[in-house]
């Protein structure tokens, strides 16, 4: 994309007025015009500039942990709802591995999360009484109650549970942590706990030991579905996820023995090879191409500011989205567990 834009002159004139600009002399006065006056010196954005206590609160209740939003309202969901229209939020597996990332579709991905989905539902009979952690949208929880299996949501998230019970006011939800759930009235009332792709956010020991706690007294195949990646080693470039000698261990400690493990690492990794062909091919040259309009014409601050901004675009790095990197030092896994 921005070789052609360069071939074509445009970004290369735009360079060469950037050179004159950006040259420390001789030294020329700049006439700005009244539209291209940077907004900043306008007195009502300097007195609030100045006013560092409310400027202060200000970030502190808009940081990205807290939740300050109307839930109808989280940006979150309404991406996820618009770009994938469905309500998972999770990997996508593929039974049949694709050979190449330009060939998968929005339709591919889609019908992919939908398989996730199977891995889960085909491991629980109706009427079995499941308690989803970590519901996210309540994708999963649909398709339970769907085949007449008794299924609850647990998420700590207002604007999930809001969209969950505006979707499916039928499904109970429950608006907590796994570790406050039952403070928060949940009982140990279940068959079969699922993770999907959540427990990786939960401290290991507390966990499971809650985990263990909330399965029902009269449940006759009580077990413990947990669908994540791990992490092979503490040099792990991406530090998500339990290491997974630790979780292996833990298992042990608190009373957990495999039933099964499917290794699903290779089915997975279309997801990020998909997500990093979007990012180097569409997201990031649509993010440098608005960098270079946005200075284009806006001189003064872009004497101060562009080539600040376009080190930092182009220092941008995908190995999070590298299935080499993902193969290396993860693996994603499907544990059916059960306890002792």
């Amino acid at each position: 994309m921005f070789t052609t834009f360069a071939r074509d002159g445009v970004y290369r004139s735009h360079e060469r007025a950037a050179h004159t600009l950006y040259a420390p002399s001789p030294p020329r006065k700049v006439r700005l015009p009244l539209d291209q006056t940077p907004h900043f010196a306008t007195p009502h954005v300097l007195a609030r500039l100045l006013n560092v206590p409310a400027m202060w609160r200000f970030i502190r209740s808009h940081s990205s942990d807290r939740s300050v939003w109307d839930p109808a309202n989280d940006l979150e969901l309404a991406l996820y709802a618009s770009v994938f229209g469905n309500n998972f939020l999770h990997y996508g597996y593929f039974p049949e591995l694709p050979v190449d990332p330009e060939t998968i579709s929005l339709a591919t991905v889609r019908q992919a999360m939908n398989d996730y989905a199977s891995l889960l539902t085909e491991r629980v009979q109706p009427p079995e009484r499941a308690l989803d952690i970590g519901c996210g949208m309540g994708g999963l929880l649909a398709r339970l109650c769907d085949m007449g299996v008794r299924a609850t949501g647990l998420t700590p998230n207002l604007a999930q549970a809001a969209h969950i019970r505006a979707t499916w006011p039928s499904i109970p939800v429950v608006n907590s942590t796994l570790e406050a759930a039952p403070g928060a009235g949940l009982q140990p009332s279940f068959d079969v706990l699922i993770n999907a792709e959540s427990f990786q956010y939960i401290e290991l020991h507390s966990g499971m030991a809650t985990v263990r706690n909330l399965f029902a007294k009269d449940a006759t195949n009580p077990r413990w579905l947990c669908i994540d990646y791990f992490r092979l080693n503490e040099g792990a470039r991406n530090k998500s996820g339990h290491l997974l000698h630790a979780f292996e261990a833990a298992l042990v400690q608190h009373g957990f023995e495999v039933r099964d493990q499917v290794d699903i690492t290779e089915n997975v990794l279309p997801s990020l090879a998909y997500g990093r062909m979007l990012a180097r091919r569409l997201a990031l040259p649509l993010v440098r191409f608005s960098v270079d309009k946005f200075f284009l014409r806006r001189p003064f601050l872009a004497y101060l500011f562009h080539d600040w901004t376009v080190r930092k675009v182009d220092a941008v790095k995908l190995d999070t989205l590298d299935p080499d990197v993902f193969r290396r030092d993860k693996r994603y896994l499907l544990f059916t567990l059960a306890p002792r």
